[in-house]
């Protein structure tokens, strides 16, 4: 049986590898734009180098027109640590400051490079995956379901194309910050004892100090906390109050806590010196260190920017076509207030599901393992609903944004499988355009093909065949959904011919990838309803369980 675990990671291992022989972004500085330079390659191998030569103080103010340091301290930490790797085992030339700008031509360090993400993939996204399928099994098992069935489903999600093209071609670790998120869930849902929640929110710290876009979460796991700092527990002689008092400071102290501890170099030590603030001396200590935390959340949230990049598949890009233009219609400084006030309303439903559900979840007298995997589900659906809501509404969203929808919208696989094949095409559909500035198309197509031969094993699997064939109430919503996701596929299909076979007119350069924005909008909506629907059916029941009690 460990032969067959050994497989299951070796193979998503081969295809990470495989896809890592590709283009990266902006190799050769090739954008398909003449005024573009560089990519995400450089700006890691750039961080890489000007963490691991400067000073501490430095990192978030050293030559931001290059590729300035824009993520949270847990990636600056991540980039000294392999920068100094880089200098060991492959040479100082590729990390040498300033002299190795636009260093790519040496095979050694790309594949160093790259064997950065197969590591930390394997270290933390791997184990994460695994031990939330394998709780999420242990709930649908039955007597003569086998190990085979959960490996494959293993198999399944660590072959999901559109994460494996961007981490391991496109190059980013979203997978670092993805794979501490699926921790946190792992153990935020833990029903047996509350201190789990704290060892969540350490992970969820992690998580957001890694990568900013892991705030797409943050509601719905607040919300599903608050729900269990509020939780009635029958055999507690506590008050309700005392109960929720204690447990919201434990878990805002350890917050707390977590971001002290990586944030307070960049708070002491400043730009060009080396002193910290209580050896200066100060008497303005205070507001010097809130101006160099004020230029580091700037950095991070880089506000100016715009209401989105690209061609994104969320609504700002779809509604900024002619006639409605939408970003001329809003004024530049109200445009963050009008995404904050759309992104709230589409993620209220999670939100309110999941503070329901995590207040229930210590009335419930179910199994501990079977408690654990229920509300391991409501989150995954929670998180992947709200991810959604940002994805779709907030300000400055990105093509690859989408990801954060996609990591526990595929770990739903035998809650429904229809739609976590879907959502995997979509997703990778939507990031076409990105991906065709990358040329990146063969490596699409492949692992596109590799997910759908995995997928298809799954299906034919004796738990997944039962769970899909088990009547329901809801069962003409199964079809109408099912013939949704068909159509939609189809339609996918349709545009990729088109773009082959119809000439661009001159006078609409950016025909296909405002039609890829528009349908891939569509389509994101449609599996924001789905997720809603899903988590209002999970809310419900989380409420009938305890009266039935």
């Amino acid at each position: 049986m460990v032969s067959l675990h050994v497989l299951v990671v070796s193979l998503a291992l081969f295809v990470r590898i495989l896809v890592g022989y590709q283009h990266h972004s902006g190799e050769d500085n090739y954008h398909g734009s003449k005024r573009a330079y560089g990519g995400d390659y450089e700006a890691q191998r750039h961080w890489m180098e000007l963490t691991w030569h400067l000073p501490i103080g430095d990192w978030y103010w050293y030559d931001l027109q290059y590729w300035g340091l824009d993520y949270p301290p847990l990636t600056a930490y991540v980039s000294y640590v392999c920068g100094a790797l880089s200098e060991w085992l492959v040479g100082p030339g590729t990390v040498a400051l300033f002299k190795s700008r636009r260093y790519e031509g040496d095979p050694t360090h790309k594949a160093f490079m790259r064997a950065t993400v197969w590591v930390l993939d394997a270290l933390i996204y791997f184990p994460a995956v695994f031990f939330i399928l394998k709780v999420l099994w242990q709930l649908k098992r039955q007597e003569s379901s086998s190990t085979n069935e959960f490996l494959i489903a293993v198999l399944v999600a660590l072959l999901q194309p559109s994460i494996i093209l961007i981490d391991h071609g496109h190059f980013q670790y979203n997978t670092v910050a993805l794979g501490l998120s699926l921790w946190s869930l792992f153990f935020i849902a833990h029903p047996s004892f509350f201190l789990s929640c704290i060892y969540g929110s350490v992970f969820f710290s992690l998580a957001l100090n890694f990568k900013q876009m892991t705030l797409y979460y943050a509601p719905v796991i607040f919300a599903y906390l608050l729900g269990r700092c509020l939780a009635f527990n029958n055999g507690s002689k506590i008050p309700l109050w005392q109960q929720g008092l204690e447990r919201f400071a434990a878990l805002g102290g350890t917050v707390i806590i977590t971001f002290v501890q990586l944030w307070w170099p960049f708070l002491l030590y400043g730009p060009r010196d080396n002193l910290s603030l209580v050896e200066d001396g100060s008497r303005n200590a205070l507001r010097t260190m809130l101006q160099r935390g004020t230029h580091v959340l700037r950095r991070i949230f880089p506000l100016e920017r715009g209401l989105f990049e690209g061609k994104v598949s969320n609504l700002w890009c779809a509604l900024d076509t002619k006639p409605i233009n939408i970003r001329d219609r809003i004024p530049a400084d109200v445009q963050p207030l009008a995404a904050l006030a759309a992104t709230f309303l589409l993620m209220m439903p999670s939100c309110i599901a999941l503070f329901l559900i995590g207040r229930a979840s210590e009335q419930r007298k179910e199994a501990a393992t079977r408690q654990h995997a229920a509300d391991l589900k409501s989150l995954l659906w929670g998180c992947t609903s709200c991810a959604f809501a940002f994805f779709l509404a907030s300000f400055q969203v990105h093509e690859k944004s989408i990801l954060l929808a996609l990591a526990p919208a595929s770990l739903l696989v035998w809650e429904d499988v229809v739609f976590c094949d879907w959502m995997a095409v979509v997703a990778t559909w939507t990031m076409w355009p990105l991906l065709v500035v990358d040329r990146l198309q063969l490596p699409y197509v492949c692992t596109l093909i590799i997910f759908a031969t995995a997928i298809t094993q799954l299906r034919t699997t004796p738990l997944l065949q039962t769970i899909t064939m088990k009547p329901t109430d809801g069962d003409w919503v199964a079809w109408c959904w099912k013939i949704l996701c068909q159509l939609s596929l189809a339609a996918m299909l349709v545009l990729h011919a088109l773009e082959m076979v119809v000439p661009v007119p001159s006078h609409l350069p950016d025909l296909f990838p405002v039609l890829w924005s528009i349908g891939g909008c569509a389509l994101c909506c449609l599996a924001w309803l789905r997720t809603v629907g899903s988590l209002l059916t999970e809310g419900r029941s989380a409420l009938q369980k305890p009266k039935n009690d």
